[in-house]
């Protein structure tokens, strides 16, 4: 009897009678999320502000959603570039955004700040600390600093300073426009040695202080000093560790940390730049690597 059923099963599954459940199929919706980043750049304080737009794909369509509108932060004695990022539908076709809020000081907010000679001085010291605790910790030999280019380095330093308080950020440009002394290649010891180049490090400080020399060097010295640790991270995790592609510290840039511990720099040229009143008075270092 059993030989039989074997049989008829097998002439079944020949004739194709033989079935077998099929597993349910299940319809997998889709996401995408679509990003706007706003970049507040108030004096004093860098703020993002991110909204993200989920959309689902359902019976092979997208949704649709928008991103709110932002009002952006009023600050007394400045004007923002723009006072509203306005709503924005948001489809499968959008692509993430950035979008930069600046502050321009109005006329009676941008008063150029003064020091004498002995703050500038002191100043100058705050930032070599921060770059031969550096050197120390790379088991790199201290650097001396130079007086030499003391007068143009403070008036860069100063126009850097003036960039910020007015536009929000500061960058290299007018870099090139400096005497050919500052962008050499000298010759030691029969090589060619790259001198390293320029470094910007700008931070608000309070004029308002009894004592603002030692409110900027406070200043210059945390400032300074945390954007060497992300570089120096940067360095780590790109270079010995290769797990990070992309350079996120605020200087964009990892090369300020191996200039900076490159025992073939062994002199320091470094300008101070003030700018601003009050909160928002604003103290710039302009620091030039050479061998």
């Amino acid at each position: 009897m059993r030989k039989q059923i074997t049989v008829l099963a097998a002439m079944a599954a020949l004739l194709g009678l033989a079935t077998v459940s099929p597993k349910p199929v299940y319809a997998k919706t889709a996401t995408k999320k679509v990003t706007r980043t706003i970049k507040v750049y108030k004096p004093g304080k860098y703020t993002t502000v991110k909204e993200t737009a989920t959309l689902k794909k359902k019976s092979g369509k997208w949704t649709s959603s928008s991103w709110k509108a932002y009002k952006t932060p009023t600050v007394s004695g400045y004007k923002a570039s723009t006072t509203l990022v306005k709503a924005a539908k948001v489809t499968y076709k959008t692509k993430n955004k950035t979008v930069k809020v600046t502050y321009t000081a109005s006329k009676t907010a941008a008063v150029k700040a003064t020091a004498s000679t002995d703050s500038n001085s002191r100043l100058r010291q705050a930032a070599l600390s921060v770059v031969n605790k550096f050197r120390a910790k790379a088991g790199v030999k201290a650097v001396k600093m130079s007086s030499k280019y003391n007068a143009i380095l403070d008036k860069r330093a100063t126009a850097k300073a003036k960039q910020y308080v007015t536009t929000g950020t500061y960058d290299h440009s007018g870099y090139s426009s400096l005497p050919t002394y500052l962008n050499t290649y000298p010759i030691v010891n029969g090589k060619i040695i790259y001198h390293g180049g320029e470094t910007l490090h700008a931070c608000y400080y309070n004029a308002q202080n009894t004592d603002t020399t030692t409110e900027m060097a406070s200043c210059i010295t945390s400032t300074f000093t945390e954007n060497m640790q992300a570089e120096k991270d940067d360095y780590e995790a790109i270079v010995v560790k290769k797990t990070r592609k992309n350079i996120t510290n605020i200087s964009g840039t990892y090369e300020h940390y191996t200039m900076m511990v490159d025992s073939g720099n062994h002199t320091v040229y470094i300008g101070v730049g003030h700018y601003g009143s009050g909160n928002n008075a604003m103290v710039c270092v302009v620091i030039e690597y050479h061998a």
